[in-house]
């Protein structure tokens, strides 16, 4: 019986070793579910390259590897600075590979890893490259079907790049949502027509880099689950947590992108990624074509987010519970919300004696006569005498709505005395009657924070108008009482003049409820 063809072996992967007679392996890059990224020299052109190597269970599948090599050839008609530039694919005994441009540089994956979460200035001008970098694909005819922040590289030159155009979809014809190396490692970022095997267009795309937008703001994806699987059903079963609820620095209006970006239904979110860009621009940050003052992460005094729809009512954030296994990621997000990032929690109750105090309740007071809590606040106004003239606006009448669980907050500030732009700011209330204002009394968890209180018989424009603070704290950790003397009062105005303990750069106050008695 004849022998057997000889058959021939695969190169060892290690570095020196020399691919197609071309691509001289220099050191491994990354290793995933599908392949490895090595560093390599092309000989022929003496340029740099990133050679991406299938494993070899892949590029033992013939069908897998047809279908590889056709999605390679299409992704490299592909020319934009936000894309991967294809330059080459081989097939060298047994090792099935593509060769692109070498991005010096991490992954969105590394950074977040590392830091948890993204300041939302940073993490839009990511995401309106990486928005860039889909329209052209989708122009182009081709969807990526696998945006996540492995995918996206962030390189030496400050230039953002989506990379794997055309992997996803050879893998799709023979992955299933149990297929270790194929799904796994991406059920996260899963559109849930993905999950549902229904036909994809641009707008699964978009589904995807809002669920990338939404870890980089929080620190960690919307859906997740004990395995691949129930992460990439839970989408099609539950809404994601809302993003204020665990980062309050997270703008409202960034946020109603997200959520649209992630809308369960396609005909639900943007149409396209160029749409989805054009509304991250509008929201306004640096780095984003937007007129803003300031090019720093944190807001400054005169930058103004878009107030919420008429009729939205903010909510104090609250941290979710954290999970048995915490990873960093999630613990400083965690920390951010229930310490720093707005939700302080500072609840005031003004106490005074008045007439129609004792008319409505009739309770006994320290005189001896009756008193007791009843007087009513008409207004509650932003004081912000030596900056744009607002603090929140829209936000005000939820200090007076009597619900505990809504809030008002200040700006946010690069530090903790305002960015030293100003010596303070504060809210007025005006009063439906004058009152003898005894105390004011303020729980707060935010350690270190400071603010003076002026009374007047009628709302002030300027600091100079209230004249001398009848009360002042400093250092204030906890609850916190100042002592009114019982001063006639038709306005009382709470200047904060030390935003207190901050962490990551922001620092801002919030009033849950005020109560005047």
């Amino acid at each position: 019986m004849a022998d057997p063809p000889p058959t021939t072996a695969a190169p060892p992967i290690e570095p020196g070793t020399l691919i197609a007679d071309r691509y001289l392996l220099v050191a491994r890059l990354a290793e995933g579910g599908m392949a490895e990224v090595w560093e390599a020299v092309d000989e022929v052109l003496t340029r740099p390259v990133a050679v991406k190597i299938l494993l070899p269970h892949l590029a033992a599948d013939t069908g897998f590897v047809t279908r590889f090599r056709r999605e390679a050839v299409s992704a490299a008609r592909l020319s934009d600075p936000h894309i991967v530039s294809i330059y080459d694919t081989c097939s060298d005994r047994g090792v099935e590979a593509i060769v692109m441009e070498l991005v010096r540089g991490t992954t969105l994956r590394q950074l977040l890893d590392e830091r948890g979460r993204l300041a939302p200035g940073h993490a839009v001008d990511i995401a309106v490259q990486v928005a860039d970098a889909l329209h052209h694909a989708h122009a182009c005819g081709l969807i990526h079907r696998d945006v996540k922040p492995g995918n996206i590289l962030l390189s030496d030159d400050d230039r953002v790049l989506v990379a794997d155009f055309g992997i996803a979809k050879a893998a799709e014809a023979s992955a299933d949502l149990t297929d270790a190396g194929q799904v796994v490692g991406t059920a996260k970022y899963l559109s849930p027509e993905q999950v549902a095997g229904a036909p994809l267009d641009a707008r699964s795309d978009v589904y995807a880099l809002g669920v990338v937008l939404y870890e980089m703001l929080c620190g960690r994806p919307p859906f997740t689950g004990r395995n691949a699987t129930t992460t990439a059903m839970a989408r099609l079963t539950s809404e994601p947590v809302p993003l204020r609820q665990m980062c309050s620095d997270v703008p409202a209006a960034l946020e109603r992108v997200v959520l649209r970006a992630m809308a369960r239904q396609p005909e639900d979110r943007y149409s396209s990624a160029a749409e989805l860009r054009s509304a991250l621009i509008q929201v306004g940050f640096p780095g984003t074509d937007a007129p803003v003052p300031d090019a720093t992460v944190a807001r400054d005094a005169t930058t103004r987010w878009p107030s919420r729809p008429e009729g939205e009512r903010r909510r104090a954030p609250v941290a979710p519970p954290p999970p048995s296994r915490q990873r960093r990621s999630w613990i400083i997000p965690a920390v951010l919300v229930a310490v720093v990032a707005a939700t302080l929690a500072v609840v005031g109750v003004l106490t005074a004696r008045t007439d129609i105090g004792r008319d409505l309740f009739g309770t006994e007071g320290p005189s001896g006569g009756p008193a007791g809590p009843g007087v009513a606040i008409t207004a509650a106004d932003a004081f912000d005498p030596f900056g744009a003239g607002g603090e929140h606006d829209a936000e005000l009448p939820l200090l007076i709505d009597g619900d505990p669980a809504t809030a008002w907050t200040t700006e946010t500030y690069r530090s903790r005395d305002l960015g030293a732009l100003k010596p303070g700011v504060g809210v007025v209330f005006t009063l439906a009657e004058r009152a003898d204002a005894q105390a004011l009394t303020v729980t707060s968890p935010t350690r270190g924070w400071a603010a003076e209180v002026y009374v007047a018989e009628t709302a002030q424009p300027d600091l100079a108008g209230w004249g001398e603070p009848v009360a002042s704290e400093s250092g204030i950790s906890g609850d916190v009482t100042f002592d009114l003397g019982g001063q006639p009062a038709g306005a009382v105005l709470v200047w904060i003049t030390d935003l207190g303990d901050g962490s990551d750069g922001r620092f801002t106050t919030a009033i849950t409820s005020v109560e005047v008695s």
